[in-house]
């Protein structure tokens, strides 16, 4: 075998080995900190806006379980307290309604909001009171949005389980 060829082979074996280590080192100290391994961004702070929400997918309704949507403005106060006003809508017509109530967020951008106050506001200025809802959510892209699901109060199933994909976005 050629004495240059004897040098140059195992150095450039070595110097790819490295750079291949050099490299997953790098990305497994990224995802170490995107996953949790790091300090992270998220704080309740981050959610003081106004957000403009939408939420698709199924609700029971009273009678049944049917799709629904959900559009309005939620504000969050960056202490968790969050309060909306919306429109929802399902083969029963258009209600104005109401929430407001408290939320917890987790260092890892995950979090649960219990609307206490969950109201049908009538054209006459009176509210008609409906049962709490709470959603899980994440906060995403720096507080810009949130992304949320509806979740049922702990040991009920079927029908009265929401079905509720959400999408907030920070208005500017």
């Amino acid at each position: 075998m050629n004495k240059h060829l004897r040098y140059v082979i195992p150095t450039v074996v070595v110097a790819s080995i490295a750079a291949t280590t050099i490299v997953f080192v790098r990305a497994g100290d990224d995802a170490t900190k995107s996953a949790g391994g790091g300090p992270s961004p998220c704080k309740l702070e981050m959610t003081r806006a106004l957000y403009g929400f939408q939420c698709l997918g199924s609700a029971f309704t009273g009678t049944k379980l049917e799709p629904v949507s959900f559009v309005g403005t939620v504000r969050g106060d960056g202490k968790g307290f969050f309060e909306g006003f919306g429109t929802f809508n399902s083969s029963n017509g258009s209600a104005s309604t109401h929430v407001a109530g408290n939320g917890t967020l987790l260092p890892g951008c995950f979090g649960h909001v219990d609307y206490t106050t969950n109201e049908i506001v009538v054209p006459g200025g009176g509210t008609v009171p409906l049962p709490p809802i709470s959603f899980d959510f994440t906060v995403i892209h720096g507080g810009d949005e949130i992304l949320g699901a509806g979740v049922a109060p702990a040991g009920t199933t079927g029908d009265v389980v929401p079905r509720l994909a959400c999408r907030l976005v920070r208005v500017k």
